[in-house]
């Protein structure tokens, strides 16, 4: 047998053939163990990336309206960050971090006091209001509109308004406002039944619109 590979040997083509075969076989082996390397699973890394919407809400126009029994107090305003306008009891106002300011053709008039919380039924706080609410029912309609019903305690209406109250002096545990929300994509109103509280016919009703599109709060002094 070895004579026979020593005579194939001395045949120059015949070695050539075999050199060709054994490299051959050579890169197979050593690409069957490189492959065989890469066998483990890629982990796919995905980056953790923010698909949420600021629907936060810094600017709007609004329309408070409180029905007590057959009298109707109407508040309009237009607010943006820390600075609004709006009318009360047919006077122009103007708000800022400073405090409020009588609006009088041309002039700013300051301070002023009038007795009515213009902060009390702003979007952040009727945000808050909804939060500690009790679902009741939701209807949802073709726009993608909805109207969702809430109960909240008067106690936690109270304090989420830091408005005063008889609770200290009545049972409120068992009594409960009603909240109709309107909203598409934001709230667009609101509606608050205290009669239960007040024992005769009081609503609150609001509306807000324009929202994040105000880019300015302009007075006549500007």
């Amino acid at each position: 047998m070895f004579n026979n590979v020593k005579e194939v040997l001395k045949d120059s083509k015949k070695k050539s053939i075999i050199q060709l075969c054994l490299y051959f076989i050579f890169f197979v082996f050593v690409f069957i163990v490189i492959s065989s390397g890469n066998d483990k699973p890629i982990e796919n890394k995905v980056e953790n990336v923010d698909n949420s919407v600021d629907n936060s809400v810094n600017n709007y126009e609004y329309v408070y309206r409180i029905i007590n029994n057959e009298n109707i107090l109407e508040v309009t305003g237009k607010l943006k960050d820390n600075e609004q306008i709006f009318t009360y009891n047919a006077l122009n106002y103007y708000k800022n971090d400073s405090g409020i300011y009588l609006l009088d053709d041309t002039n700013l008039t300051y301070p002023q006091n009038i007795d009515f919380n213009i902060d009390k039924y702003s979007y952040q706080n009727m945000e808050s209001l909804i939060e500690k609410s009790e679902f009741i029912e939701e209807t949802t309609y073709k726009d993608n509109s909805k109207k969702t019903t809430y109960n909240i305690n008067i106690n936690d209406y109270f304090d989420t308004l830091k408005e005063e109250n008889n609770c200290n002096e009545i049972d409120c545990s068992n009594i409960n406002a009603t909240v109709v929300v309107e909203e598409n994509d934001y709230i667009n109103n609101i509606n608050i039944n205290l009669t239960n509280y007040y024992n005769y016919n009081y609503n609150i009703e609001i509306s807000y619109s324009n929202i994040n599109n105000i880019s300015e709060i302009k007075t006549n002094t500007d």
